[in-house]
């Protein structure tokens, strides 16, 4: 009898006593009987084979990672407070024998939670030794040294422990996200949909014994993201194919082509006289601004002085003046440059390498290839920044 005809027969039998595949299998390894364990050993010593099966693989491992989040607090890890409640337990001799200190509590806790993580770690090192392409544990781990900048020789190690990928998938696995990464900026800069924004970050390469030679660096750096502008699409794309009328009408234009009809200072005055929130539409109440700035001082009296908590339900919000609707904006972060922008010079250069990741460029410069990169000189792009920026 072939084997298929033999599985139809057990399950048929199955179905006639009531019992599912998965209800079959639980009954017989909780089943305490001796007639049974030969099957119960069969079960579990070819479990990494039944774990490793195509149908049941994706299954296996999603059951491991939801079994260690569940209910587990990772933040126990840290260690104990030092005698915690112990005086309030101290008070009755009899409660404080009876019941186990939470030192003790927590201490218990904290073990489960390891066991959880071992027995994790256990099951992702048996699926990625029957199928190396079940090392989702093995890359988290290999990135995050990578990240960290661990020798390559301790990566390794426990790339041979099977608790990372190897040095090659590691670097491949950088080199992956890094083209993905700058197909992404590409593909949203070149719409010209886009503004651009930067900042400079420290770090600090601090020596263990610093020499003459050998010194402490402290490296100033750029950061930068690309904001996709919000209501900014193809059917409204040409508001941006401004540069050549702002710059004709530019005050630092030496020869301009145009003027603007009115100054800055005449444009302030307008927006004085068309201010809403600071007038007063009702000679007998205060105005929007001053309703404001007396909800923020009784909001002061409320978070912070010392006899009026009972007025907290009685707070509420400030009245909305011109509210800004909230959108979410999903943002690109782009590679870091070497590059401390202290000087216009070098604000200039972050530019020149943000136009460069985004594949754009004025088609009048040497280093622009029509092939690849986008035109930019019709459109205007913006740019946020502090200090030597103007946007």
């Amino acid at each position: 009898m072939s084997l298929d005809a033999r599985l139809d027969n057990v399950l048929q039998c199955l179905q006639q006593n009531g019992l599912s595949a998965a209800e079959f299998i639980s009954a017989v390894l909780n089943s305490r009987d001796a007639l049974h364990a030969d099957v119960q050993e069969s079960l579990t010593m070819n479990v990494a084979e039944i774990c490793s099966m195509p149908n049941s693989r994706v299954s296996v491992f999603a059951w491991a990672t939801t079994f260690a989040q569940h209910e587990m607090d990772l933040g126990e890890l840290g260690g104990d407070e030092p005698d915690v409640g112990d005086d309030e337990e101290e008070e009755d001799n009899r409660t404080y024998l009876d019941q186990p200190k939470k030192r003790q509590c927590r201490a218990a806790q904290r073990n489960i939670v390891l066991q959880t993580i071992k027995a994790v770690v256990i099951i992702s090192i048996c699926l990625q030794s029957t199928n190396e392409r079940c090392n989702c544990l093995q890359g988290w781990m290999g990135i995050f040294m990578k990240s960290t900048c661990v020798p390559e020789k301790v990566v390794e190690v426990m790339a041979h422990a099977g608790l990372s990928i190897s040095l090659s998938a590691i670097y491949n696995a950088v080199a992956s996200i890094s083209e993905e990464i700058s197909c992404n900026i590409k593909k949203e800069v070149c719409t010209l949909c886009t503004a651009f924004a930067y900042d400079n970050f420290d770090i600090a390469f601090i020596t263990n014994q610093p020499t003459l030679e050998n010194r402490s660096s402290f490296v100033s750096a750029t950061s930068a993201t690309v904001i996709p502008l919000h209501g900014v699409d193809e059917s409204n794309a040409d508001a941006l194919r401004c540069s050549a009328t702002m710059w004709a009408c530019d005050p630092k234009n030496p020869s301009p082509t145009s003027f603007l009809l009115m100054n800055e200072m005449r444009s302030f005055l307008s927006l004085h006289k068309r201010d809403t929130c600071n007038r007063q539409t009702n000679p007998t109440q205060p105005s929007p601004r001053e309703l404001a700035f007396a909800w923020h001082v009784r909001a002061i009296l409320v978070h912070y002085g010392r006899n009026f908590e009972h007025f907290l339900n009685k707070l509420g919000e400030p009245e909305a003046v011109q509210r800004i609707p909230v959108h979410k904006t999903n943002q690109i972060p782009c590679r870091s440059m070497d590059i401390k922008q202290s000087t216009t010079d070098r604000n200039s250069e972050v530019l020149d390498e943000l136009f460069q990741q985004g594949g754009i460029g004025d088609e009048r410069e040497s280093g622009f290839n029509a092939g690849h990169d986008v035109n930019m000189s019709e459109h205007v792009i913006l740019v946020h920044r502090d200090l030597l920026t103007k946007e």
